[in-house]
């Protein structure tokens, strides 16, 4: 079974207090952005992870905080992830995979960056959000 997992983050261009301009695509305003912020593939434990400690109403895109952002870093970077149940070979290969110093330094980046751009104070509204698809 596959499993592709998102970190993405929205900046809103508010108009109320004009300190920007929206810009236009094809004619219309551009209210908002869609960032990628990160992107695994088949890391179960830290889908897991995120599931169990971030997700109270079991909803499918989760709203994470700078707050969420940086514990998740920590926990990934302490290396407290717990590994899937599931013995099967390619998840077991995957999660070896996620366990190797460049790849963990890379999701601690991801996670520590998203953190730091949604605690801009530069006037935009952001979010971040968490998806995983299989």
């Amino acid at each position: 079974m596959g499993l592709d997992m998102y970190l993405t983050g929205d900046r809103f261009t508010p108009t109320h207090d004009r300190q920007h301009e929206r810009g236009i695509v094809d004619g219309y305003e551009v209210e908002s952005q869609r960032l990628a912020l990160g992107q695994w593939r088949k890391h179960w434990a830290l889908h897991n992870y995120i599931e169990e400690h971030h997700n109270p109403d079991d909803q499918t895109n989760i709203d994470l905080d700078s707050g969420d952002l940086r514990k998740i870093a920590d926990v990934v970077q302490g290396g407290k992830l717990v590994d899937p149940d599931d013995d099967m070979l390619s998840y077991r290969s995957a999660e070896d995979y996620h366990k190797e110093i460049e790849q963990v330094a890379k999701t601690v980046k991801a996670f520590r960056n998203a953190a730091d751009w949604l605690d801009l104070d530069d006037g935009f509204w952001r979010t971040v959000e968490y998806y995983g698809s299989w």
